[in-house]
């Protein structure tokens, strides 16, 4: 569905002309919720882009922090290995 001829709106589906001003209610209105409905996707696709890439910083951030090797009681994984190697 495309909307051409701005001095005389016409909608061209299926590779048919109709123009806007001639068509009843009901298809104005169906128009109208079709444009609505892309305007939807447009906001909904930039929206999960931006989702998409929060996801991604978070996921770096998340392995920075786990490549620190510091857990929340002060222990590291080196600690814990020398531990192991000494027979504590």
């Amino acid at each position: 569905m495309q909307i051409i001829n701005p001095e005389n709106p016409t909608l061209v589906l299926d590779g048919k002309e109709h123009e806007i001003e001639k068509l009843d209610y009901n298809a104005k209105y169906y128009i109208d919720q079709v444009q609505d409905l892309n305007a939807q996707m447009t906001q909904l696709k930039a929206k999960m882009h931006q989702v998409e890439v929060a996801r991604a910083g978070f996921i770096s951030l998340l392995k920075a922090e786990l490549d620190k090797k510091v857990y929340s009681d002060g222990d590291t994984d080196d600690e814990e290995i020398g531990d192991e190697a000494s027979g504590d």
